[in-house]
């Protein structure tokens, strides 16, 4: 984009920069914000008057599945999904349709009608990877990237097994630059693999059937290479046990076996040039905590675990996550973690789709609906607003739906104003079933 802009008038909010609120023009010179612009240019640009309204930086959705693979086979098993959300062509619009699982075009669409600038596709198979950004390419006005599912890879379990640390990290890095993947995403480690013969892992420690080696090792590898190779973001940590009461507990285990490994992050030329260091201090990213926030014992007992983990990351510095809320209704079950998709088949009998990444990985699709009078899905409300409201830092937490799992991204707007409103928050408690507020801490939260 060449040229100049100038926004007028708006209330602009810019973290970053600790801007609240101020009402202050913008400049944009060639597609980037500068602190002012010369004054010929100001008579020939292009001028928008944001008076009465927020200006503030794009979103950006780090977790979502929106191509590829699984999504593809969301969007063919879910005919019924399409006529619940159309749009028309026009002289500026593709025609697009789907509701929890948008067309590309679609997806473009609605993501830049709520302000979201850049989107993650969360989990990218390396033999689909071609595909994947045929679909992002064609994703309109959005920009996007993705994560490289590497937690049951053939070659990464054998040279994790045989400890060639220094053989894995060429491994990675020519996967990454060949693949065009932003970062390494680690999905039920150990698990989908033995998923391939029926089976999954219960605990850190089990090895799985024919590499013999453990989820442990291989998070700890993994984060090691991560490291190593300087990547911009930590590694991507889908746990294991996702969704099965208890999950806590191996969650948090998970992220101690991360605390002390270092940052590394390459500094860009580009990033010299301003200010704020881009240096992360976070070793793990833990995706859609609300999924592997999970207590009790079974399914009778469940009850909240987010306390639990909330206060261990407000305690530690290593760890950033994303929430994975559920605002209810329609939504659509996908995932690399093949096993935790067939336990919730055995659970609701839904349509049921399970694929097999050969050396890989696997996935699992199924059409879900989350609802008010259900005890659990009430109480995975309450969990996924848990995961933002009760740990304190929020630049440790980014609110994501883990679209279209717990719900599309199209609800974001709904959540915002939870987040935003105890009145809100308590209006929807007295809808619930009570298990929503008698196995959460949500009634109490007054954030």
């Amino acid at each position: 984009m060449t040229g100049t802009i100038v926004i007028k008038n708006g209330y602009v909010f810019d973290p970053l920069n600790e801007i609240k609120g101020e009402i202050m023009d913008i400049f944009v010179q060639d597609g980037k914000v500068v602190t002012e612009l010369p004054a010929a240019e100001l008579k020939t640009g292009t001028f928008i008057d944001a008076c009465g309204m927020t200006v503030m930086p794009g979103g950006v959705d780090s977790h979502s599945h929106v191509a590829g693979s699984k999504v593809n086979v969301g969007r063919v098993m879910r005919p019924e999904d399409h006529y619940k959300a159309t749009i028309q062509k026009t002289s500026l619009l593709h025609s697009g349709s789907g509701y929890t699982v948008p067309s590309v075009y679609k997806q473009g669409y609605d993501y830049a009608a709520m302000g979201y600038t850049t989107v993650f596709e969360a989990a990218i198979s390396p033999l689909e990877a071609r595909h994947t950004h045929e679909e992002m390419h064609a994703t309109p006005i959005v920009d996007m990237g993705g994560y490289l599912e590497l937690g049951n890879n053939f070659f990464m379990m054998r040279y994790l097994r045989e400890d060639d640390i220094e053989k894995a990290a060429a491994y990675v890095s020519w996967m990454m630059n060949t693949h065009k993947t932003y970062g390494v995403k680690c999905v039920n480690p150990a698990g989908v693999e033995n998923w391939g013969w029926g089976k999954n892992v219960s605990s850190l420690d089990e090895a799985n059937i024919h590499f013999e080696i453990t989820p442990r090792e291989i998070i700890k590898g993994l984060s090691e290479i991560n490291e190593r190779l300087g990547m911009p973001m930590p590694l991507h940590l889908h746990a294991n046990n996702l969704g099965h009461p208890g999950c806590y507990t191996i969650a948090k285990e998970s992220l101690k076996i991360l605390d002390g490994i270092k940052p590394k992050q390459n500094m860009d030329v580009e990033w010299a040039k301003i200010k704020m260091d881009p240096a992360r201090n976070r070793s793990v990213y833990l995706a859609h905590l609300m999924f592997n926030s999970f207590g009790g014992t079974i399914w009778a007992d469940l009850k909240s675990g987010v306390k639990e983990l909330a206060g261990y990351i407000n305690n530690k510095d290593h760890v950033v996550i994303d929430s994975g809320c559920v605002p209810f209704g329609e939504a659509t079950a996908m995932t690399g973690d093949g096993p935790a998709i067939y336990d919730i088949y055995k659970l609701t009998g839904n349509k049921w789709s399970n694929k097999d990444v050969e050396m890989e990985g696997g996935s699992g699709v199924l059409p879900f609906t989350y609802l008010k009078s259900n005890p659990v899905h009430s109480m995975q409300w309450a969990m996924g607003l848990e995961c933002l409201l009760l740990i304190n830092d929020p630049w440790k937490t980014i609110m994501t739906t883990d679209s279209p799992n717990g719900g599309p991204f199209t609800k974001y707007p709904e959540v915002i104003t939870w987040l935003m409103s105890e009145a809100y928050r308590k209006q929807t408690i007295s809808e619930c079933h009570k298990w929503a507020n008698d196995r959460s801490g949500i009634g109490g939260v007054r954030r």
